[in-house]
């Protein structure tokens, strides 16, 4: 690799010359001392150096040249190299060419002809002092100034999760107190009302109890089952382990499991997934999202309704869609689904209790497994819960 130029400018060769002698003894193991007989010149040479990737840290130029100036010179090669330091050498001072150079040209010093050869090399000794300095400082402000965008981003990202944990804590204390509550005092107050009034209802009412009882203790049981693979996720004590799953498959087992809470709201599911669709994906994960995305289903239909679940593929990924013509969602209500930091729920159209956490297991595990999933509905017209997973590997 080259070594550093120092250019030294004069229409005099005898000047250049005995600059060069007198700067090759003190500096010329670590630096090129290299001379210019005119400014257009130098700046063509500076171009060069440029090109070649050569460091420039000193340049020491008259000020009375043929053609530019000295101070023209410096202003100039000050547009080209802006880190350089600037030696003015003149026998003829002039103020305004001076301050020129001290304003636009980022002169070091002034040197006067003829000059002291200590003077001399002490005074560039100092300038490549100072420019290797100012380049450290430069560097090293760069150094702090990533640091300090990499904490700033590391303390967002760490504000971020606190902020997510402190909403799954409040999520998690939600429906311990009011979501699990819930069915548990329907358990307790209908028992109690057959265990102590028995004989006072008819067999008719006491089938409407029982039913009450069975919905409750459904409810409970679906939320708990969400609630312990929400609190293993959350915990990291899930395994993935991904593998070709058959998806047609999974979704008939879904709807033989369902098919109770369909016929009990008169609810016609209909599975037209083609045979053998694969995908590359952890079973038990997948197997939870389409049963929470169909439980949906039926909860926001209302009797009489109907629901599709179909898939289409590419050689990429498999698009899993779950359809119905229930209730819709509003729009502004859309955003608020698969959100740990919002509270949203609705009745379904029975009146059955949610507590939002099904579709945001939905969320967690879909990404989990390198599929997206999102929401389109129409108020009134029913919605379609798609998601995707990669394709079978």
């Amino acid at each position: 690799m080259s070594k550093p130029v120092i250019l030294c400018i004069d229409d005099e060769n005898i000047i250049t010359e005995a600059l060069k002698d007198q700067l090759e003894r003190m500096f010329g193991a670590d630096y090129d001392i290299e001379t210019s007989d005119s400014g257009e010149d130098a700046l063509e040479f500076i171009e060069e150096l440029l090109e070649d990737k050569i460091d420039v840290p000193l340049i020491i130029a008259d000020y009375i040249m043929v053609g530019m100036k000295g101070d023209e010179l410096l202003q100039k090669s000050h547009s080209l190299l802006p880190e350089t330091l600037n030696i003015l050498l003149t026998g003829q001072a002039n103020i305004e060419g001076i301050t020129n150079a001290i304003n636009f040209a980022n002169l070091y010093r002034y040197i006067a002809k003829p000059w002291d050869q200590d003077d001399l090399e002490m005074t560039v000794k100092e300038a490549l002092k100072s420019f290797y300095s100012a380049r450290e400082i430069k560097k090293k402000n760069i150094e702090l100034a990533e640091l300090n965008a990499g904490l700033e981003e590391k303390v967002s990202e760490r504000t971020k999760q606190l902020s997510e944990l402190n909403a799954t804590k409040d999520k998690f204390f939600s429906i311990i107190a009011h979501d699990l509550k819930n069915p548990f005092n329907a358990l307790m107050g209908f028992s109690t009302l057959l265990i102590d009034d028995y004989d006072s209802f008819d067999d008719e009412e006491k089938k409407d109890l029982i039913k009450t009882m069975n919905d409750a203790s459904e409810n409970a049981y679906k939320l708990l089952q969400n609630l312990l693979e929400w609190s293993r996720s959350q915990t990291g004590s899930i395994k993935w382990e991904p593998d070709n799953i058959q998806i047609d498959k999974i979704v008939n087992e879904t709807i033989g499991l369902l098919q109770n809470q369909a016929v009990n709201k008169n609810i016609t599911i209909k599975g037209i997934i083609p045979a053998n669709t694969y995908a590359f994906a952890d079973e038990n994960m997948i197997t939870t999202v389409i049963r929470n995305l169909m439980s949906n289903a039926l909860k926001y239909t209302s009797k009489g309704g109907e629901v599709k679940l179909y898939a289409s593929s590419n050689n990429s990924h498999v698009e899993i869609t779950v359809e119905d013509n229930g209730v819709g969602i509003r729009q502004e209500d859309i955003e608020k689904l698969f959100r740990i930091d919002v509270n949203f729920s609705t009745n379904g159209t029975d009146n059955e209790v949610g507590t939002g956490l099904g579709l945001i297991l939905c969320k967690e595990f879909v990404t989990k497994n390198g599929g997206n999933i999102w929401v389109e509905s129409e108020e009134g017209k029913g919605s379609k819960f798609r998601f995707t997973l990669p394709a079978n590997q």
